[in-house]
């Protein structure tokens, strides 16, 4: 019997759908974990890392050498805290519960939500964008008309595409697993045909050398910046990893480590390289408004549209989809589909079809946001590594993840002050290196770290954590509960 199963929630009614996942029901080996990452990986969003490059001054090269550095770093973050989904089978919210307390990891899950809704709403815009082009296309609108057309009634396809993403993931892990396994290399196939094309075309020869212009080292603030953008893009998947991670068949834990390599590290040094090659040789920073002008034909051009569509949403029901329907899983208690079904609702209005008027605004939409939200989740994943490999020496006991109550992992009445002592002192810490450091942007008129802030946020995090729990008192009470 799957010892997964003998779990039994005391003190509290469980939600059904955060139970550990058993062995019967897993179903991702290394082959599926590794499209599924290059599911993940391979949306719209990704293309436009190489123009962001390109304007911060660097060159092609320097472009894929901070691909595979930032995305490296939150690789090896994930890693270590998905394991915990492999070996338990246990969901981001459960995993919270060891290091924050029973209720304290509310806070966790709601701030992770919050950013996986913000992802959610801007692939729901890419892929609706490309799908509205299409529509259009099919109703006969002139070429040089369909772009605009399409940014002005993006909504209509803004919620067909929210429909389409509810209905699939009501279905659960294996509907979500079928779809990853060829959605990410079929856009990168084509992107990579596209821009192959383009170099053959003796009108974009001349804009070759665009592609190696550098007017900044790799010591310049330019390519810091660069490094955060690309490491805070996956710093949410860094925190929830287990979510996927528990889905992967126990006797195939390297499908975890070999799968973000390969679909997320290399992925991303591929689409960062041929977003900068398309800016460079087109002028063009919007993929979708490439593939309508460039790509050879009618036929060419409804299938980047196509692949346009399918990478964002494969993108969407494997990561940011679950993600936010945690947030009312575990604080609505609601069911999995409820959960998935109102989280749907709510990305429609979280996607910038109500802020966007031209190609050039969602650009600058997606680069604001992904430079500034990693003190947000920094801090989280460090407090995570910290207290499953260096408190908890890489085991939990997985009854006391479900026991409400002093037999679990109960702290101070549910809440563990060494995690949030480490937490509020990393945001104070994080802002007092961020204002010499000029890592500052504004949220209306509120200054937040941003910029590289994500990792030093990491480290003080794990380094404070490490500390209190052995300090404050809490890890001691820990060990009175389990004797």
């Amino acid at each position: 019997m799957d010892e997964n199963l003998r779990v039994v929630p005391k003190g509290y009614e469980e939600n059904p759908d955060l139970l550990p996942l058993p062995q019967d029901k897993r179903h991702f080996g290394t082959r599926t974990f590794i499209f599924m990452m290059f599911g993940l990986n391979t949306c719209i969003p990704m293309f436009f890392l190489g123009p962001i490059a390109k304007s911060l001054g660097l060159s092609i090269g320097q472009a894929v050498v901070g691909a595979f550095l930032g995305n490296l770093i939150a690789v090896i973050v994930a890693w270590l805290n998905g394991i915990a989904g492999v070996k338990y089978g246990i969901t981001y919210p459960v995993q919270l519960r060891s290091s924050f307390g029973f209720k304290g990891m509310r806070i966790p899950v709601v701030l992770r939500g919050i950013s996986g809704a913000v992802w959610y709403g801007i692939e729901i815009y890419a892929a609706s964008l490309a799908l509205m082009m299409i529509l259009l296309m099919a109703l006969g609108i002139p070429s040089e008309d369909i772009l605009m057309t399409a940014i002005r009634y993006i909504p209509i396809a803004c919620l067909l595409y929210v429909a389409s993403i509810i209905i699939v993931m009501r279905r659960g892990l294996g509907a979500i697993g079928k779809v990853a396994d060829w959605a990410g290399p079929l856009m990168l196939l084509y992107f990579l045909w596209l821009v192959i094309f383009l170099l053959t075309r003796s009108e974009f020869r001349p804009n070759i050398a665009e592609m190696y212009v550098s007017t900044a080292g790799y010591f310049s603030s330019s390519f810091l910046i660069y490094l955060a953008v690309q490491t805070n893009w996956w710093a949410t998947i860094a925190l929830n990893i287990s979510d996927l991670s528990r889905g992967i068949k126990q006797n195939e834990p390297n499908a975890l480590p070999i799968g973000m390599i390969v679909g997320i590290v290399f992925g991303q040094m591929l689409g960062s390289a041929l977003g900068h090659a398309a800016a460079s040789l087109t002028g063009v920073v919007l993929p979708q408004e490439i593939i309508l002008k460039y790509a050879p034909g009618t036929i060419a051009v409804l299938l980047g549209l196509i692949f346009a569509v399918i990478a964002p949403w494969s993108t969407d029901v494997t990561a940011n989809a679950p993600a936010f329907a945690n947030l009312f899983m575990t604080e609505a208690k609601v069911s999995w589909k409820k959960a998935v079904t109102i989280a749907g609702i709510v990305a429609f209005f979280l996607a910038p079809w109500w802020a966007v008027e031209k190609g050039p605004d969602f650009v600058n939409y997606i680069t604001n946001w992904a430079s500034n939200y990693g003190i947000l989740l920094g801090p989280i994943a460090g407090i995570m590594v910290a207290d499953f490999w260096i408190v908890k020496k890489g085991n939990y006991d997985l009854q006391k993840l479900y026991s409400y109550g002093q037999e679990g992992y109960w702290y101070s009445n549910g809440w563990n002050k060494a995690a949030y002592y480490s937490l509020v002192l990393t945001w104070v810490l994080c802002y007092i290196i961020a204002f010499p450091t000029g890592q500052i942007a504004y949220v209306g008129k509120i200054p937040f770290p941003g910029g590289v802030i994500w990792y030093p946020a990491v480290l003080i995090s794990l380094l404070l954590y490490a500390y209190f729990a052995k300090t404050s008192g809490e890890s001691q009470n820990l060990a009175q509960t389990s004797s």
